[in-house]
């Protein structure tokens, strides 16, 4: 299943701006966003695909073997992702969508359950939820961060409810003192979906750390390994060791001849190379996040300054947020997104159309559960403007198309504009 910097510098002083300017214009193909085809080659991107020398050198370093899957270098990285969250294991997978299927399974996720998804987000929840023989329930979301929370999901849950799975949508943390209080009383397990939110904290608690369990997708997201992967994480260690024993084949390691099969498992190992971009990756996290979040201050500021009456995104005083997409909602989406293509400028929807009113899904769970009003406006609105670390100056020229688009050029000082560039 399927979800730069200077090459004698480090980490610690190495900065995004100099990525080679080549990644701009690499492929950008994959599941996860829609992009308008642009006639003019794209400049800016939603979607980072970093991949500089110290990575390069990682990736190549586990080629001579003998080990080249779920061998020392993912050991390494669950080590290290796992102490990043404050949990005790990460279990390395080939996607991040694979995380969360093996979680449900060692939770016990499986026939007759239900298991609570966000109406608006990404279909892993609800696809996962199918294959483990459960029934996928959609929840509303808040206007105000398109996240579930406990007043959205009370209304849908049932005897049957075994899981939640909580969207950290965008990068925004759900609030999750509530949830887990009602998902305690009522015996629910929560499933915390970090692919957008690696890096956010709920009150000073890192994401991932909160819920019975976690994951993430490793597939060009905060933290990225060049290519597909994921990782599951939990305190629980009879969890931990299922998913382990799940990913590949069921069996026991260190048995001599791979004798030992404790259960029916599959082959959803991480690759060794791709785990060792991860650890890279992961060592700069924090840093890259800050420089999100600072193009996430310098697009509100000048939507703000502009006039443009774009919704601009908001942060709850309870929230870090990890700014992996910065998400606006604006009137006349499409031909906004068609207009920013034709100038080199590859905004996205996260998402557009919504899994719980798709045909295979419904034929799948025999019903269409009825509208879920927030999620249905929303998804007529929403774009996602290219935020990512390395965009620099590409901030003020997004800003300018978008207010070109509205015909309401303003400068940051809320001047009229020079002529439009």
């Amino acid at each position: 299943m399927n979800n730069g910097d200077p090459d004698a510098g480090g980490p610690a002083d190495a900065g995004p701006r100099a990525d080679s300017a080549a990644r701009n214009h690499e492929t950008n193909a994959g599941n996860d966003v829609i992009e308008a085809g642009a006639p003019t080659p794209v400049k800016y991107r939603c979607l980072w695909t970093p991949f500089d020398a110290e990575m390069r050198d990682a990736m190549l370093r586990p080629t001579p073997g003998p080990v080249y899957y779920d061998g020392p270098e993912v050991e390494a990285l669950e080590r290290e992702a796992a102490a990043y969250l404050g949990v005790a294991r990460g279990v390395g997978v080939s996607s991040g969508t694979t995380a969360l299927y093996l979680a449900m399974l060692a939770m016990g996720i499986g026939p007759g359950d239900e298991v609570v998804c966000a109406a608006n987000g990404y279909l892993s929840g609800p696809e996962c939820a199918i294959h483990a023989g459960a029934k996928p329930v959609y929840c509303d979301v808040l206007e105000a961060t398109a996240n579930m929370d406990a007043r959205t999901v009370e209304p849908v849950l049932s005897p049957r409810t075994k899981a939640i799975v909580a969207v950290h949508l965008y990068g925004h943390p759900v609030d999750m003192d509530p949830l887990m209080e009602l998902a305690r009383r009522r015996g629910i397990f929560v499933i915390e979906d970090l692919a957008h939110a690696f890096g956010g904290r709920y009150k000073g608690r890192p994401l991932g750390s909160i819920g019975d369990a976690s994951f993430t997708s490793f597939a060009r997201k905060g933290v990225t390994v060049a290519g597909q992967g994921g990782m599951a994480f939990t305190s629980e260690p009879e969890w931990a060791h299922r998913m382990s024993l799940l990913r590949r084949h069921g069996w026991e390691r260190g048995h001599a001849y791979r004798s030992r099969l404790s259960l029916v498992g599959f082959n959803h190992t991480l690759s060794e190379s791709l785990a060792a971009v991860g650890r890279v990756s992961l060592s700069r996290l924090d840093r890259y996040n800050a420089v999100r979040r600072e193009n996430a201050r310098r697009y509100t500021a000048g939507l703000t300054a502009r006039g443009l009456g774009a919704a601009v995104p908001v942060e709850m005083p309870w929230a870090s947020h990890a700014w992996l997409h910065y998400v606006i909602r604006v009137p006349r989406r499409d031909g906004l997104i068609a207009f920013l293509s034709e100038r080199g400028i590859g905004a996205g929807i996260h998402y557009k159309h919504p899994v719980y009113r798709e045909p295979a899904y419904v034929a799948r769970t025999g019903e269409d559960p009825g509208p879920r009003p927030v999620t249905d406006r929303i998804v007529t609105e929403i774009v996602t403007l290219p935020s990512h670390p390395d965009m620099g100056d590409g901030i003020d020229y997004v800003l300018d198309q978008v207010a070109e688009f509205y015909g309401g050029r303003l400068d940051a000082a809320g001047e009229p504009a020079a002529a439009a560039r």
